[in-house]
């Protein structure tokens, strides 16, 4: 990567970084008087952001294992930066939920006191066997000697990282069971849910990778093995992503009288239709011409940079739609209260906090790649 550019970023995660801990100062003196959501609408874009970036750590994961098991070039070099960026991603959805909890500071209840009915706790539990997963996967490969003996496929890294990939694979679906099983929320009673959280984190986490890829590392170009696999991914994940969800809106929009048709509508021509139309579709477009079109390494770290943002809008046009239907009719006209509304608009100091959040494993990978550098610098 260019200097200049290298600078420029660098200095924009600051400024970031800076604003985002200040508003979650802020937030943690005021609690949640300063939040949009309330009683009827109570997962907002934090909510959002947790779904996004743990899906985010599971695409990363079974994406890198994946493109280590082929021994394709640069995978085997980065496994362990693969690794740090999986973990980034999920301690950053996990502080995203935690911010968002009433008693955030009961969070250990879960584990305490579990109760394995729950989806909810199903899905923490399954991130604590990831992180586990992953710190066995990084310690055993520095049992390896050098670099190349990570090629080496006895012992028991590879029967480990499988596992990983078997867990990662199942948390996404799981996120979109979550939804799935409530059954009062018909828009989100839908067997397609855990299918279409699943494809969105696959297509996030390649999408991550192969920004890495482009404009961290200085493995590959765009012809070679490694970016022929990522793009093949990435490219396939957002045209699976937009054909499972049309085949979800267009049965919800096109059958006026089912229990599904007014959040559909709410998606495609709601008050946040351009949520949908211009930052999810019109991100996606941009991307694939860029990667089908262009094909310079530029432009496909470009592509992978709007997906990896912009896939967010996905975990939206799931979650507050879902929650912006009256369960009752007149409900909304019955009482009156700001926080009695069926429109959630997340207020500044939630897009202040996401910038905390959104930051966060960007500096984490940053800094735990570079001493893993130095380290292997310093053993050769």
């Amino acid at each position: 990567m260019d200097k200049r550019m290298q600078n420029f970023l660098k200095a924009l995660w600051i400024v970031l970084f800076t604003i985002g801990t200040v508003s979650l100062v802020m937030k943690l003196i005021t609690g949640e008087r300063l939040v949009g959501y309330g009683s009827y609408v109570p997962w907002g874009l934090w909510v959002a952001l947790y779904f996004h970036f743990v899906g985010i750590a599971g695409g990363v994961f079974v994406v890198g294992a994946g493109g280590y098991l082929l021994n394709l070039p640069g995978f085997r070099e980065n496994i362990r930066s693969i690794m740090i960026i999986s973990a980034s991603s999920v301690v950053a959805g996990l502080l995203s939920i935690w911010l968002d909890l009433g008693q955030p500071f009961r969070f250990q209840n879960i584990f305490l006191s579990p109760n394995f009915g729950s989806m909810m706790t199903f899905n923490a539990w399954s991130y604590s066997a990831f992180l586990i997963v992953m710190a066995a996967i990084f310690y055993l490969s520095f049992k390896k000697k050098n670099v190349s003996d990570l090629n080496d496929r006895t012992g028991w890294l590879l029967p480990i990282m499988i596992l990983g990939m078997f867990i990662s694979v199942a948390f996404p679906s799981q996120s979109g069971s979550f939804f799935g099983v409530v059954d009062a929320k018909p828009f989100w009673n839908s067997g397609l849910l855990p299918v279409m959280f699943l494809t969105s984190a696959i297509t996030s986490g390649v999408a991550v990778l192969m920004f890495y890829f482009t404009l961290i590392t200085k493995i590959g170009q765009p012809d070679d093995a490694t970016f022929n696999y990522l793009l093949k991914v990435l490219i396939g994940g957002i045209l699976a992503y937009l054909a499972s969800e049309f085949a979800e809106y267009s049965i919800a929009y096109w059958s006026p009288n089912s229990h599904t048709f007014d959040a559909a509508k709410l998606v495609i021509q709601g008050p946040f239709w351009w949520v949908f139309w211009l930052v999810h579709i019109g991100g996606a477009v941009i991307a694939l011409v860029m990667l089908l079109m262009v094909k310079t390494k530029a432009s496909y770290g470009i592509a992978a940079f709007i997906i990896a943002v912009t896939f967010v809008s996905a975990r939206l046009n799931v979650l507050i739609p879902g929650q912006s239907i009256e369960q009752l009719h007149g409900l909304s006209e019955a009482f009156s209260h700001d926080r009695l509304s069926f429109i959630y608009r997340a207020t500044p100091l939630e897009y202040l906090v996401s910038f905390f959040i959104a930051t966060l494993p960007v500096g984490m990978s940053y800094i735990g790649i570079k001493v893993l550098n130095k380290y292997e610098v310093i053993k050769k």
